[in-house]
């Protein structure tokens, strides 16, 4: 078990990479705002994927070791400790006199190590976690192990939900898309889980065909796998703890959704624009509506399922 643990550790040092000089900045920001706070940054989603595209919003982790220390507001501090993570927008100026902005989500290290381990029920950390990102800025090298091991973990527990539900023989593209297309249909996403999913680990296939060989072995001539034996009942369970996590993980999402919105200025502005990227759908909003965004919440999320932006 140490052995595997180690060599996924290596697979996660070995995608480190340096950040670019806006996100480097932003995260300097971040840590002036939050001073004294902030343990370390996970830097994912689609500018990390497209670094030199000042278009993309920069998408960050911010781990940190106390709410009640980092949030100024108790009330704030009280409903990221309830529903984690926080999130906040943030905009800063560039040496070029450009304009990056970003979103960034607060939680605090033992929540984040805790959302990591098999004990979590929804997938949405452990799911996106075990996916590529990089580390940056970690406090000191314990806070660096400990966020490290607890993605070691994540990418242990996709692998645990997804291989009772493939059939063996498998490739590594095959195995680690159902597992991510089963954590993106718990979650209200705009694309299709089963492309996006696949998207994801064709972009970094030498990556998960590392990870899978860690898990189960070397392949053979053809890169196909062979998996343990399941039994029934353990394909029968893991089904159940899928089908129990889409049944609670999209109204937590809605939460997290409506929490953000009225997390900063212009929240509900930025929710409409991710969804537009991603679906093209938008929907114009009234002055009470961008105000108010929790006591419209309905209404928006209405039209907006009615004309496709959520799968």
């Amino acid at each position: 078990m140490m052995q595997v643990q180690n060599t996924i550790l290596d697979i996660l040092e070995q995608e480190q990479i340096e950040p670019s000089e806006p996100a480097s900045a932003m995260c300097k920001k971040i840590m002036a705002n939050h001073a004294g706070r902030v343990q370390a940054f996970l830097y994912y989603g689609s500018s990390l994927r497209a670094m030199n595209d000042p278009a993309k919003m920069l998408d960050f982790y911010v781990i940190v070791d106390s709410y009640v220390k980092t949030h100024r507001n108790p009330v704030r501090a009280l409903l990221n400790y309830l529903i984690p993570p926080a999130v906040y927008y943030l905009e800063n100026e560039n040496k070029d006199g450009s304009i990056s902005n970003c979103k960034y989500s607060i939680i605090s290290l033992r929540a984040f190590e805790a959302k990591c381990t098999q004990k979590a029920i929804l997938s949405m950390v452990w799911g996106r976690f075990s996916q590529p990102c990089v580390l940056l800025f970690p406090h000191n090298p314990k806070i660096r192990r400990r966020i490290q091991i607890a993605r070691s973990n994540a990418i242990r527990h996709v692998a645990a939900m997804t291989h009772p539900l493939v059939a063996s023989p498998i490739s590594a593209t095959e195995f680690w898309a159902r597992g991510f297309m089963e954590s993106y249909k718990t979650e209200l996403r705009p694309e299709k889980s089963d492309s996006r999913s696949e998207e994801i680990v064709t972009r970094y296939q030498d990556r998960y065909n590392d990870l899978m060989q860690a898990l189960y072995g070397r392949p053979n001539d053809q890169d196909i796998y062979t998996l343990p034996a399941v039994s029934k009942w353990q394909a029968l369970r893991c089904k159940w703890m899928w089908m129990s996590r889409r049944i609670l993980g999209k109204p937590t999402a809605a939460i997290r959704i409506l929490n953000s919105a009225a997390t900063f200025s212009g929240g509900i502005d930025y929710v409409l624009h991710k969804l537009k990227s991603h679906s093209g759908v938008t929907i114009g909003i009234s002055a009470s509506q961008r105000k108010h965004p929790i006591l419209w919440s309905p209404v928006l999320a209405w039209k907006l399922y009615r004309r496709g932006a959520f799968k």
